[in-house]
Formats: C-alpha cells, structure tokens, sequence
C-alpha cells in the first residue's frame, strides 16, 4: 500500500501493482478507480471493447461498476498506481462475480493504442509535462505544472497535479490548510517538514505533510525532478507562504538517501 485512506488526509486508498509478464485479473468490477501508469507495456478491457494497450503516463479513469481487467503484454512487466474507492458497496446483485480470462481470450486480443493518451512518444518523463515552464516568486527557479486528472474523477480523488522541477529548483516554506501528498515520479528531489530531517525522494516514494504543517520541496542540483502533487480535503484551500531556505543550507543537503538512517 502506498496510501492508506485515513482520517487526516481523506485521500482514497492508493496501492502500487506490479505484473509479470503475461499476468492479468480475472473480469471483475469495483468502486471508481484511477490507474496511472508507470512502467512497461500492458492492456485494459472493458467488457464488449477492443482491449487498450497501456503505456508509461497513460492515466485511465474507471467508473464504479464497469466489468474489465487489466494486466500485463505477454513480452514486458506492467506496473501501475492504482487509486480507488475502498469503500464502494455495489447494489444488491450489481456486481458481477470474477471470471478469468482464458488463455483463448488474452491470445486472440482486438488490441488498439490508449485513445487518452496524452504522453508524447519522446517523452523521457513519466507523465506528460507541461508545454511551459512557470515562473513564480515563491519557487527558486522554473517548474512546469500540468493536470493529470480533475477532481471529477471516478475515484472521488482530489486533482492531481503533475510538477516538474528544473535542476535546482525548490519551493519556499509554506503551509497547505488541508495538507498535501506528494509522489516522487523522476530524479531524485527533497521534502522537508519544519523541525523535522530532509526527506531525500526517489521515484515511487511518498511524502506526507499533515494540515498546516510548514514544509518545502523541490529538486536535488543535478537533474529535473517530477512528482504528483495532490492538495488533500480541498474543501480546506488555504495557502501560506514563507521565505526559502538559504542556498548555503541548499549545498548542504545529501546527494542521496541515508540507508542506514533510512532502516
């Protein structure tokens, strides 16, 4: 699990999976459901629909109750975050027990390419980054800002946002009323909480800031850094912004994860 749905941030359930080549779910369905996609090459199905061939930055938005399946291209490992309503109760009768799909069915696919693809093939990032870069007061340098997904998305998450920051490039101390996640996607980059150690963030990791806690974040010297960044309970919008830390105490920060303080 990477995000436990709990009473602080009220963010759904969000898991990392991880197929072998060839592996698959039965047909099955569930609460909506948001899938982002990280590594290798696999497919999605809706029931009576050619299956879609999934990609790295493909985001798929699936409504409660749809019947499908999702896995692996015979020939690559499929990995994927997946967020979801863990508390979804279909009605009486709705849902439709799980049924494998044969080894007949994933042989003889109708496949197509993602039609919501919005990743450009030359991409070297994980998501789709912004056309421009955005200069604001509070950050040090340039970063691109994109949506991955609104907040009207199956899943009932709020947005989430990708940010893409250049080489260097951090933010200044603030607070968010309603807290923030973050999930680092590319490089390597920081998270700090005020009174707490650096957080040095590889692809895959997680940072929590609890509601007005006073944090910064942004990129290690060397190469640009992307995470997903989510505002939680938006219905709690405030944003409070402080000065930065010096660039003398920028220097100063690790180069990598500590793995012994890490254990």
């Amino acid at each position: 699990m990477m995000i436990a749905n709990d009473e602080t941030y009220h963010f759904p359930q969000t898991n990392h999976l991880t197929f072998e080549p060839g592996a698959r779910s039965s047909w099955h369905s569930h609460g909506g459901m948001v899938l982002l996609i990280t590594g290798g090459k696999g497919f999605y199905q809706e029931e009576g629909k050619p299956a879609q061939i999934l990609r790295p930055g493909d985001v798929v938005d699936i409504e409660p109750g749809v019947k499908h399946w999702h896995g692996a291209a015979p020939d690559s490992w499929f990995s994927q975050i997946v967020i979801f309503d863990s508390h979804y109760v279909p009605e009486e009768g709705a849902a439709p027990l799980e049924e494998p799909v044969t080894d007949e069915q994933y042989n003889n696919l109708e496949t197509q390419e993602y039609t919501g693809r919005r990743v450009k093939p030359d991409d070297m990032l994980m998501f789709q980054r912004a056309e421009q870069a955005a200069a604001f007061d509070t950050f040090s340098g340039l970063a691109y800002v994109s949506s991955l997904i609104g907040a009207d998305n199956a899943a009932g998450a709020p947005d989430l946002h990708y940010v893409v920051f250049e080489p260097g490039v951090i933010n200044n101390w603030h607070t968010h009323e309603g807290g923030q996640i973050l999930i680092a996607t590319d490089g390597i980059g920081y998270h700090q909480m005020e009174g707490e150690p650096v957080q040095v963030l590889y692809p895959g990791e997680v940072a929590l800031c609890p509601p007005g806690v006073k944090h910064w974040h942004g990129g290690s010297a060397d190469a640009s850094f992307g995470h997903i960044a989510v505002n939680t309970n938006p219905e709690l919008a405030g944003l409070t912004w402080f000065d930065r830390i010096t660039e003398e105490e920028y220097a100063a920060l690790p180069a990598e994860k500590d793995v012994e303080s890490d254990d």
